[in-house]
């Protein structure tokens, strides 16, 4: 809970440019990172195989994912707009639904099929307004990799109960 906490005050902190193709890679570079920080978690004090070897799968697709998106915004100068999206992938940040019940495993996967959800809707939301073709493609991209995580997360999570 701690890491996804983290993740969203620092997205809920961050200055928007009014680019959204900018605004976009640097809030989910942010989201990217906290996903990590959870896998971390899960891959140290995890039991389930399964979870830990999806954990290091969705640690290692966010880490490569962060590298493209931390060159993209040094390579990619704002251009102003009034883009919607960095009030739109507030209210995203502040939706979600989790049940906790303490065995770590469950509760990664729980946390991170929601954490996932969330990812997908600002990547949609991004998706109406982006202008870059490389951003608009790591935004399809994350919308079918966390969709397809989301429904292993969830099968996982009821198997933990």
């Amino acid at each position: 809970m701690k890491a996804m906490q983290s993740g969203m005050d620092k997205m809920m902190s961050m200055k928007m440019t009014g680019d959204p193709d900018h605004d976009f890679a640097m809030m989910m570079s942010l989201h990217h990172q906290s996903a990590v920080e959870m896998a971390d978690l899960e891959l140290k004090k995890g039991q389930n195989a399964q979870v830990k070897t999806l954990a290091s799968k969705i640690k290692a697709a966010n880490q490569k994912e962060i590298g493209q998106l931390t060159q993209f915004i040094g390579s990619h100068k704002p251009q102003s707009a009034s883009s919607t999206l960095g009030k739109d992938a507030m209210k995203i940040m502040h939706s979600g639904n989790h049940s906790m019940n303490g065995n770590v495993d469950h509760d990664f996967a729980s946390m991170m099929a929601q954490h996932h959800q969330q990812g997908v809707d600002m990547a949609r939301a991004f998706l109406k307004e982006g202008k870059t073709e490389k951003m608009q493609t790591m935004a399809s991209s994350v919308i079918k990799m966390q969709t397809k995580e989301i429904a292993e997360l969830k099968r996982l999570e009821a198997i933990l109960r």
